[in-house]
């Protein structure tokens, strides 16, 4: 039965830690398309931009980077909390039995929610990272954009 609960919970952990990385993955996904607009000079984007278009992609923009780490957050407490569950589970059932002496069992399960947690935290540091960078970059698209339309 302990062998249930660690897989159960190194799964359930690994699991959160693929949807972590699916947001970060989305987020330099965003970042390699907004690239487009970026790295060319402002007189080159312009005149195929319409002011239309470079509003749609803004708002686009502003929707993905709102809260980067919302996710990862939250699969972080997620993994913590499986982990801890599964422990407590495992605990539990060895406090009723003659044979106390594995204890193991429930340290793989918490250890593992914790190395979970904390890989869910790194990621979702990266992620606000990402997108602090990218919305920095496009903000300066929008100043030069702006002071460069002639009226």
């Amino acid at each position: 039965m302990a062998l249930f609960w660690n897989v159960l919970c190194v799964s359930g952990v690994v699991g959160l830690l693929g949807f972590s990385y699916q947001r970060l993955i989305a987020l330099r996904r965003c970042a390699r398309w907004a690239a487009q607009y970026l790295a060319r000079p402002l007189a080159s984007v312009l005149p195929k931009v319409t002011p239309d278009t470079l509003e749609e992609a803004t708002s686009e923009l502003r929707w993905q980077l709102r809260q980067p780490s919302l996710v990862p957050r939250g699969c972080a407490k997620a993994a913590f909390w499986l982990g801890a569950l599964a422990a407590l589970m495992q605990a539990a059932r060895q406090l009723g039995a003659a044979d106390t002496g594995d204890w193991l069992a429930p340290v793989i399960c918490l250890s593992s929610g914790c190395a979970g947690a904390l890989g869910c935290s790194l990621i979702g540091r990266m992620a606000e990272a990402e997108a602090r960078r990218l919305r920095d970059a496009w903000n300066a698209l929008i100043r030069r954009s702006t002071r460069d339309v002639r009226t």
